[in-house]
Formats: C-alpha cells, structure tokens, sequence
C-alpha cells in the first residue's frame, strides 16, 4: 500500500473509532481494536481491550471531532497515526492530541494497538 493509500486507509479507520455507531458496536470496536490494545487516555487512566468493549457502547452524549491526521509508517506493519481531537461531552469541550499505533495483523487487517490521549495545553499541535 502507498503512502497515500495508507494515509487515507488508517484515518478512515481512526475517524471510525470516533463515530458514535461504531462506538456503540462492540463486534465493530472488536474488529478495530488489536487483542492486546493498551490505551493512556487523557486522564491519565489506563485501558484494555476488555474496558473499552465495555465502556464505549455505553458511552452518550459524547461527540467528537478529529482534526486532520497525520501518517507515519513505521515499518511494513506499524504506523502511527497523529491528530488532535476536540471532545464535547455535553457542553464541556476539551481538545487533545491523539496518537495511535497501528499493526497489520496476519489477516492483512489494520488493528488500532495503542492509543494516547494527551490534553491539549495549546503549546502546539501535533
């Protein structure tokens, strides 16, 4: 896959994650999410793919708003995806920047591995 195509393959995935349906999906997340998924979220918590199947679907009230993303392969199976993210939960807004590791698992599909959320202080953007 080329630059581009990977670039247009991993943010559509990534935007995904961020829609409400495919939140509200566990057989969807399952299907996005690697079995040995760790996520740092913005407060600091810490996650596995067990919480965030459970957690997710049960989210409301939430919406979210990617920021244009940024590629970088790693190597022929990991890339990092980078963005900022603005989070309405309800009224409160908050933005973070967001940097996620992908893996090509052996089935030839994209998994999300790793998931960072940083609060945006507005030193900069990623």
């Amino acid at each position: 896959m080329d630059a581009d195509a990977l670039q247009t393959h991993l943010e559509a995935l990534e935007r995904a994650l961020l829609d409400p349906v495919v939140r509200a999906d566990r057989v969807r997340l399952d299907s996005l999410i690697a079995e040995d998924f760790l996520e740092i979220g913005a407060s600091g918590a810490v996650f596995g793919k067990p919480e965030v199947l459970a957690q997710l679907p049960d989210e409301s009230g939430v919406a979210y708003e990617a920021l244009p993303m940024r590629v970088q392969r790693i190597s022929a199976d990991v890339a990092r995806v980078l963005y900022t993210v603005r989070r309405d939960a309800d009224g409160d807004v908050r933005r973070s920047l967001g940097s996620s590791w992908r893996r090509l698992d052996a089935d030839g599909c994209w998994r999300m591995v790793f998931h960072q959320g940083t609060p945006d202080t507005g030193a900069g953007t990623i």
